[in-house]
This record gives structure tokens, C-alpha cells and sequence, in this order.
């Protein structure tokens, strides 16, 4: 039997895994190297192949189409949404590009820094005009959090239709990231270990319709 815990934010799987509650968790990249850095026992066995059988995504940062802004310096004094403290591609990479830029303080250069929760409330709160540039997760132009959302009518113009693929620019990219972990409790018995990693590389051929849910038909399945 296994139960589904959608944790609040990465610190919450973090200590899950630490305490053993949690035996299988999602990572991104940042936050599992955060679990083992602080010396939660956890090993990696897959992670997310894209369509293409690429491992990677970035860091991009959003504005809107209408919006004048082309660049991230643009937006001295605007307000910037990310997405979690222990987020790779909605707080840790996004502050080192904003280093590279020069910007060492995102702070003192925007009029306000939030953390949203999540990648679909910091693309939320750009849509809605909560936050004028917002950091989130991009693999290619049909696989992304925004993809996803416009797929499933979250996002609306205020006169309530639907938003589009155009209503939103991309300003800033990163280098390639890899792709986040799942990640198995170190001490769990070595044939459970096996059997939980099968039944990742085994689903997508054994269970499509399933596994194309999971993903929203945009990844390949899973790689070691």
C-alpha cells in the first residue's frame, strides 16, 4: 500500500525522509542535495526523462507579453515572485543568474521578493499581476508548470478568457539543470529498493494511460 503525501514545501520532505516517515520522495535538484548535505540517508534511483530523452530543464525567468520589459534589469523596484526557499529553479538558480547579472542583492533591487508556495502560484501571481516577473520551471515550450497550467485552463485574462502561450515572455534562462531526484530511504531492505525502482522504469510501458497522467503526457519515463 502506498499513501500520497503532498508535502507544503521541499523542508517538509526533507524532514519527512529524516524522521522515516517518508520512504519515497520527489526532489528537486537543489533541495535533495540540501537532505544530504544535512545528513538525511537517501540514494537517488531515477529521475524525470523528458520527451526528447533528455534529463535537464531551467531556470527562466517570466514577464508578461503586454509588460515593456525585455530584460531582468528592466525591473528595478518591481516586485519579483519565487517559488520556495529550497527550490532549485524558483530560488537557488534564479539568484545565481541574478549574481551573474550583477544583481547581488535581490532584495535591495526589487521593490519585493515573495515566495509564492509553489511553481503554479508564482506563475499565478504573474498572471494576475500580484508580481510583475516571476522565476519557474521550463524543459522546452510544451513542457513547463505555465504548459501544464494553460493545458488545464488555470489561467484567465480578467475578463475570464483563457490566457495563452503568448501572454507570457521569457526574459532570462538558465544553463541546463538536471532533472530532480526520487529518492528511496537508504536502510530500506535492498529488495524493496529493487522492487520500488522497478516499478518506476516499469510504468510507462505497464501502465501508460497512468504514467501519461502522472506527467501530463510530457515526459518519457523515468531514467537511473
Amino acid at each position: 500500500k502506498v499513501t500520497l503525501r503532498i508535502a507544503n514545501d521541499y523542508a517538509a520532505v526533507i524532514e519527512g525522509q529524516r524522521s522515516g516517515n517518508i520512504q519515497i520522495a520527489s526532489y528537486g535538484s537543489a533541495s535533495f542535495a540540501r537532505a544530504r548535505l544535512t545528513g538525511v540517508k537517501t540514494d537517488a534511483f531515477a529521475n524525470d526523462m523528458n520527451a526528447d530523452g533528455s534529463t535537464g530543464y531551467y531556470s527562466v525567468f517570466f514577464v508578461k507579453a503586454s509588460s515593456p520589459y525585455k530584460k531582468v534589469e528592466d525591473l528595478k523596484g518591481k516586485n519579483l515572485g519565487l517559488v520556495d526557499p529550497n527550490s532549485t529553479s524558483g530560488n537557488n538558480v534564479p539568484r545565481f543568474e541574478l549574481d551573474k547579472m550583477g544583481i547581488h542583492d535581490a532584495e535591495g533591487f526589487f521593490g519585493k521578493v515573495v515566495f509564492t508556495g509553489s511553481h503554479e502560484n508564482a506563475v499565478l501571481a504573474l498572471a494576475q499581476g500580484t508580481v510583475d516577473i516571476a522565476a519557474n520551471q521550463w524543459t522546452n515550450e510544451d513542457d513547463s508548470t505555465l504548459a501544464q497550467m494553460l493545458t488545464k485552463g488555470m489561467l484567465k485574462n480578467a475578463d475570464g478568457s483563457a490566457m495563452k502561450k503568448d501572454d507570457f515572455r521569457i526574459i532570462n534562462k538558465s544553463s541546463p539543470i538536471i532533472n530532480g531526484p526520487y529518492a528511496y530511504n537508504t536502510d530500506l531492505p535492498e529488495d524493496l529498493k529493487a522492487a520500488i525502482a522497478k516499478a518506476f522504469f516499469d510504468a510507462p510501458t505497464k501502465d501508460k494511460a497512468a504514467f501519461d497522467r502522472l506527467s501530463d503526457g510530457q515526459k518519457k519515463g523515468f531514467h537511473p
